[in-house]
């Protein structure tokens, strides 16, 4: 899902020894030179990139990354004489590398910090979370140039070291092809594969053995090249497109979803609809010392900012039903990857859009209109009191241009469903639907140029925002109480007067003979 940013140097033999856990013992041996600084690196997957590239496991290069493997709450800068402890400043919470799929292995810490990565150039090449078994692999050795001198083989009699990864250990993985949506497991058994493999049984672990006392706290951006999109409807447009601001245009950039489709009513009848949605999408996330496994506090979240723009015409000639008419018409999904204490931390991002009318009567409907917000949905957890959501919803609904004939309350709107969680484990689903509501009897024709409205009867345009969900069993991930059940969100619905009144058209007075 996300393109390779950054390949890793490695030789032949240095593979060998990776699974062999020699690159974690003692010197190096004549066989595992480091490349040189400035070397071409071939990169394992994805595109290769033209910069000069450090030596694989290198601070430089886990710095190059964009990832350090720094100690729980140990600041990257902190001189080599500091005793890093689990008390220090707050690790930050930053947006990994693009592209980066290996997998971090590590022991949980003694001291109460985070676990330490080991140095292990390994990939989750396969993983079925039912049975729990995992293969990790080692990335495929380049080949050398023919002219290039050989690599003096390493001396016969190194002694073995210890496997390159052993139970009790930690693994958490980026997002692969074999776990779309990372994983994050406890090793319990290895067992050699073929080549260079290994064959794991595995459970599921938690965020309070990886972080242990690390305090986080931050908000991500999602970089929009990074969110796939799915069709769900035969016409259906997704663009990328710089933020107006012009600022981190890779990173903050916007998403615009276009679509026009019928949506199809009851009775064989159909409304054309058409509407077009930027998205701003960007993950919360916040950890604070583990306690007796389970951490004080703890927060996972989305902030949604957005603009929508949608227009539905035609004839509803007969009520709706007690449900509206809803047509999805495109699923967004991505899992970007955060780093926190240098340890890759996986949410995953799911959006369904829809459009949505509901009409009660018979009327003539041409509705169009804009909505700009920022929603903002959180699953909070405080120890001893369990979890707690909160939400927000700053929404602004103006209607462009509506015209009414005929007697109904007529509503239309552009939502999305949104859901989060980490590691394949939804944690926080919920609905927010912007709307416009009209009410006539009668006729109505109004727009936004600030015209007084041509009507005759009655009538009244309302705008609104409905924002619901629920908190899932699955916030376990976190090492906390398990939620029975899902723990329904508090409702929010807000609603506010665009426009009403009543007018009748004055007779047409008889002409006198």
């Amino acid at each position: 899902m996300f393109k390779r940013s950054i390949g890793r140097a490695t030789g032949p033999a240095v593979l060998t020894l990776i699974l062999a856990g020699v690159a974690a013992c003692g010197p190096t041996t004549p066989g595992t030179q480091p490349a040189a600084a400035g070397a071409a690196a071939p990169a394992a997957t994805g595109p290769a990139v033209a910069a000069p590239a450090a030596a694989a496991g290198t601070p430089a290069a886990a710095q190059a990354a964009g990832a350090p493997r720094a100690k729980a709450g140990t600041p990257t800068a902190t001189p080599t004489s500091a005793k890093p402890t689990a008390a220090a400043a707050a690790a930050p919470v930053a947006a990994a590398p693009a592209g980066d799929k290996q997998a971090a292995i590590a022991a949980p810490a003694k001291d109460g910090g985070a676990a330490t990565p080991a140095d292990r150039n390994l990939q989750l090449t396969a993983y079925d979370p039912a049975s729990g078994t995992a293969v990790l692999s080692a990335p495929a050795a380049p080949t050398a140039p023919t002219t290039a001198p050989s690599t003096p083989a390493t001396p016969s009699g190194t002694p073995t070291a210890a496997p390159a990864v052993q139970p009790g250990q930690l693994i958490a993985s980026p997002p692969t092809a074999a776990a779309p949506q990372g994983a994050l497991v406890a090793v319990t058994a290895v067992h050699p594969g073929a080549g260079t493999t290994l064959n794991l049984a595995t459970r599921p672990a938690t965020l309070a053995e990886l972080l242990g006392g690390t305090e986080a706290d931050g908000k991500v951006p999602v970089d929009p090249h990074g969110i796939t999109v799915t069709p769900l409807v035969k016409d259906l447009k997704a663009t990328v497109g710089a933020d107006p601001s012009g600022v981190k245009a890779d990173a903050s950039g916007t998403l615009e979803v276009d679509v026009k489709a019928p949506m199809p009513l009851p009775g064989g009848a159909s409304v054309d609809a058409s509407g077009s949605l930027q998205l701003h999408p960007a993950v919360h996330f916040a950890y604070h010392g583990a306690a007796a496994g389970s951490p004080r506090t703890a927060s996972i979240g989305f902030d949604l900012g957005a603009q929508a723009h949608w227009k539905v015409t035609g004839d509803l000639a007969r009520d709706t039903g007690a449900a509206p008419v809803r047509l999805p018409f495109a699923k967004l999904q991505a899992s970007p990857v955060l780093t926190v204490a240098g340890l890759p931390v996986v949410v995953n991002l799911g959006l369904t859009c829809y459009l949505e009318i509901s009409a009660d009567g018979q009327v003539h409907l041409e509705a169009e209109q804009e909505a700009t917000g920022t929603w903002a949905v959180r699953a909070d957890y405080t120890g001893g009191k369990g979890w707690a959501p909160t939400t927000s919803a700053d929404t602004k609904v103006s209607p462009v241009r509506v015209r009414l004939t005929g007697k109904a309350g007529v509503r239309a709107a552009l939502g999305t469903e949104v859901s989060i969680g980490l590691y394949d484990t939804v944690g926080v689903e919920t609905t927010v639907a912007p709307y416009l509501r009209a009410q006539a009897e009668g006729s109505l024709s109004a727009d936004s140029s600030g015209n007084p409205p041509q009507a005759q009867g009655s009538w009244s345009l309302v705008g609104g925002v409905d924002l619901n969900g629920s908190l899932t069993a699955h916030l376990k991930v976190f090492g906390t109480p398990v939620i029975e059940g899902k723990l329904p969100l508090p409702p929010f619905h807000r609603e506010w007067p665009l426009l009403a009144g009543s007018a009748v058209l004055p007779s047409t007075k008889p002409t006198s003979s």
